[in-house]
């Protein structure tokens, strides 16, 4: 069973044509504003962390790191239940003084503007690998659908309907500040989409592959390795490190502090989301054993992250593997749809204005709204030339792990601004230095090198980034960090 490469075409565009007809339509006001308005709307927008890494990758790190993968679901959740001192304070700071980016809240809280800039550049290269990852994840999946080597035309063409779909919903407002919408009720759509395709493979995984829980259960009984293989990694893994990182990642992405806080239109929706958000994540994460445990009993021929569309393939059911794939489109368009978006403005505001003022005499919010165009087709061309520098032999897990640690070094800056009134810059700036360092070293240039490691001599230990070490870069990095901050 398989595609062709003009029917996966056709079908991408199809899709990214009907999200585009959702944003259309809301924008237009063809929608009640009831509805667009609406928590539960904002609540689902916020499923953008969903991307293909927690649609595709975590079948993968399920298989790597057992229940572990729960971590990806947990952190972020438990970030929004502790909303009420967390995200709350964070979102009445940006509201009262009109801070659209991590970026912004920095430079006023540390009165710098290299804080913001230093900020900003970090987040850059910090996000490249999960940019990549969505590029890779929809590259592979037509590869996989088609049977052909076409990754590379194929996230080429994806690139550019993306930076289209983004230019034309998300950069028609000069302000960085005010709301779009229309993108965000196309990105809630997204999370519907993925919820049910999900749910759908999970449920064909159930009823289809083991013909219901009774007899699941007594395939787990003779496999008994399956069921060991969860609870292993548990055990002994790096479990308590992925918590802390994914808990950072909801409030230091830069798309989810987007969602969260910039397209926030009532503060009372964050109250529904902070139970919301995880009700949706955990009838997401429902699935993934299932698909993990069908796809070893299928044999399927994939790659365990990709298991959620190789079941389709060992099921030779067309339907579900086009399931899979338009909800693993859904997530890989709207991470980079936002990320592009927020950090297009980031780059605006604390990069491009500051070196270079637009002239006078010409008009000036063209200029503006034009240049941040070019930088979200820049942003998005550098995610395209980083998927090309890694090549496609990458493990999505590990290229999320990678992105999520470089954000973690946001964190201690984010909660001195609730909790810490005597921080300054010049602490923020080393701690922030600090951490990248560790992280460049220990985790990009490992990654991008492909190196097979390198000695530490105050450790006596040669290190190498793989399953079982990433975590001590994840904290060695952040300890650096606390360390020159306080």
């Amino acid at each position: 069973m398989s595609f062709s490469l003009t029917q996966m075409i056709l079908i991408s565009a199809a899709y990214l044509a009907v999200l585009f007809g959702v944003a259309w339509v809301s924008e237009r006001g063809m929608i009640p504003r009831a509805i667009i308005r609406h928590p539960l709307t904002y609540t689902l927008s916020l499923g953008v962390y969903a991307s293909a890494w927690a649609f595709y990758g975590t079948v993968g790190l399920a298989y790597q790191y057992g229940y572990g993968f729960l971590s990806s679901y947990l952190g972020v959740s438990g970030a929004f239940l502790l909303a009420p001192v967390l995200l709350y304070p964070i979102l009445k700071i940006t509201r009262t003084y009109q801070l659209s980016s991590l970026a912004d809240l920095f430079a006023f809280r540390f009165r710098s503007t290299w804080a913001g800039a230093l900020t900003t550049i970090f987040m850059l290269i910090g996000v490249l690998p999960l940019l990549a990852l969505q590029i890779q994840a929809v590259a592979d999946s037509i590869g996989i659908l088609t049977r052909e080597p076409v990754q590379h035309r194929v996230a080429l063409s994806f690139c550019a309907l993306i930076s289209l779909f983004t230019i034309f919903f998300g950069s028609r407002h000069i302000a960085t500040r005010e709301k779009h919408e229309g993108l965000v009720f196309a990105i809630a759509f997204e999370s519907v989409i993925k919820l049910i395709a999900i749910g759908g493979v999970g449920l064909y995984a159930l009823y289809g592959v083991f013909d219901g829980p009774q007899q699941l259960e007594l395939w787990l009984l003779q496999n008994q390795t399956a069921l060991a293989a969860l609870h292993t990694p548990l055990q002994e893994g790096p479990w308590r490190t992925l918590l802390l990182v994914f808990f950072a990642s909801a409030i230091v992405m830069p798309h989810m502090y987007h969602m969260t806080f910039t397209e926030n239109l009532n503060p009372r929706s964050l109250v529904s989301a902070s139970w919301g958000l995880p009700l949706f994540l955990l009838l997401m994460s429902l699935a993934v054993p299932l698909i993990l445990w069908a796809g070893l009993k299928l044999g399927a021929t994939t790659n365990p992250e990709y298991f959620t569309l190789g079941i389709g393939i060992a099921a030779n059911s067309k339907a579900l593997a086009l399931l899979a794939y338009i909800g693993g489109l859904s997530a890989a368009s709207g991470l980079i749809i936002v990320t592009t978006l927020a950090l297009s403005g980031m780059a605006l505001n604390h990069l491009v204005l500051p070196l270079y003022q637009p002239p006078a005499e010409g008009n000036i919010y063209r200029w503006l709204k034009w240049t941040r165009r070019a930088l979200i087709v820049a942003i998005i061309m550098a995610g395209y030339g980083f998927y090309l520098l890694l090549g496609a032999e990458q493990d999505l897990a590990n290229l999320g792990i990678v992105a999520f640690v470089a954000t973690l070094q946001f964190l201690p800056g984010v909660l001195s601004v609730l909790y810490w009134p005597t921080a300054n810059r010049r602490g923020f700036i080393a701690g922030l230095l600090a951490g990248i360092l560790v992280w460049l070293v220990t985790m990009l240039l490992p990654l991008v090198g492909n190196l097979q490691g390198f000695y530490i001599p105050l450790l006596n230990m040669i290190y190498v980034l793989d399953d079982t070490s990433w975590h001590m870069a994840a904290i060695a990095s952040l300890a650096a960090n606390v360390l020159m901050f306080t």
